[in-house]
């Protein structure tokens, strides 16, 4: 099985699109890129937006690779929107490099809130015509020659009733090759997140850990805690091998001091603990976390924040 990461936070942008090929199919897991619109009072500094523009390029190539795309879920990090948007480095064309001919394994929109119902609603129209099909996948699983996909029942975007909607994870198995997939879990804090991941027992596990930087907004010392726990005990269960945290928790530059205890835990039990930019031997680039000290060290050209004052909010949620 090969895994080659694309985007993520320890790479400079949000997402955590991931390119994943076995003997009998590729496969594009959320395959959407995008950038904070405003960090500390900041938009985008030159280097995330160029770094938005040359990892829609390898994205792009991918998925001339790809038979297959994974949508977990419709927050614009991960999935290709079909409009032009600075945030996200598209064209009006990008959709249809990544959909076009693919069969679209997507989760259901019924039991999403609002928002990510009517962006699902607005992806289907775009693709429907070019995609080669369309399938909803919540609960599912699929033989494709040898290989076999398991995807979870709906999961919360977080904790149990979530504001923030419902996500689904994939399990992709080749031979004893075991990978799980399973972003926006923030954790996990959910035993849903959890009980799946002990019944898939996953070599490779990537997941979307808390939330760190939003300690100000209800993620406080407890769900941060509570998410370290649910870690610790999928370490302790003995299947995994690689255990890579991305997302949400690279927002942060001092994620890896907070995480110290799960650090040290892994490296007790012989667990790889890494970041997309690790699995690529590259160190972490946390353009995000650093805007505010990239802004004080190459300052943008005087004229430079009149482009955001055109474009509408297009963050995450």
């Amino acid at each position: 099985m090969e895994v080659v990461p694309i985007a993520e936070e320890s790479l400079g942008v949000r997402s955590m699109a991931m390119f994943v090929r076995t003997r009998d199919l590729s496969i594009l897991l959320d395959p959407g890129i995008s950038l904070s619109p405003n960090r500390y009072g900041l938009p985008p500094h030159p280097r995330e937006l160029e770094r938005v523009r040359a990892l829609r390029s390898v994205l792009e190539k991918y998925a001339e690779e790809t038979n297959y795309v994974f949508i977990s879920h419709y927050h614009r990090d991960h999935f290709t929107v079909p409009y032009q948007s600075i945030y996200m480095g598209t064209t009006n064309d990008s959709y249809r490099k990544v959909y076009s001919g693919k069969v679209v394994l997507m989760k259901s929109p019924d039991d999403e809130n609002w928002s990510q119902r009517r962006r699902y609603y607005g992806l289907r129209r775009a693709i429907e015509g070019i995609a080669k099909e369309l399938v909803f996948v919540d609960g599912k699983e699929f033989n494709i020659g040898s290989t076999r996909l398991v995807i979870s029942q709906s999961l919360p975007h977080g904790e149990e009733n979530a504001r923030t909607g419902r996500v689904v994870a994939i399990t992709i198995i080749e031979d004893d090759e075991t990978l799980t997939f399973m972003p926006d879990v923030e954790g996990p804090v959910s035993q849903s997140a959890i009980d799946y991941v002990m019944s898939m027992k996953p070599k490779t596990l990537v997941v979307g850990g808390p939330p760190l930087y939003l300690s100000r907004r209800g993620f406080g010392e407890e769900y941060v805690s509570n998410a370290l726990r649910n870690l610790t005990a999928i370490l302790r269960a003995g299947f995994l091998n690689r255990l890579i945290i991305a997302h949400h928790t690279l927002r942060d530059l001092d994620w890896r001091n907070k995480l110290r205890a799960l650090f040290e835990e892994a490296s007790r039990l012989g667990v790889s603990v890494m970041t997309y930019a690790g699995l690529l031997n590259r160190e972490d680039e946390l353009l995000e976390a650093m805007r505010r000290e990239l802004y004080a060290r190459e300052p943008p050209p005087r004229d430079y924040l009149v482009q955001f004052r055109r474009v509408r909010d297009e963050g995450e949620d």
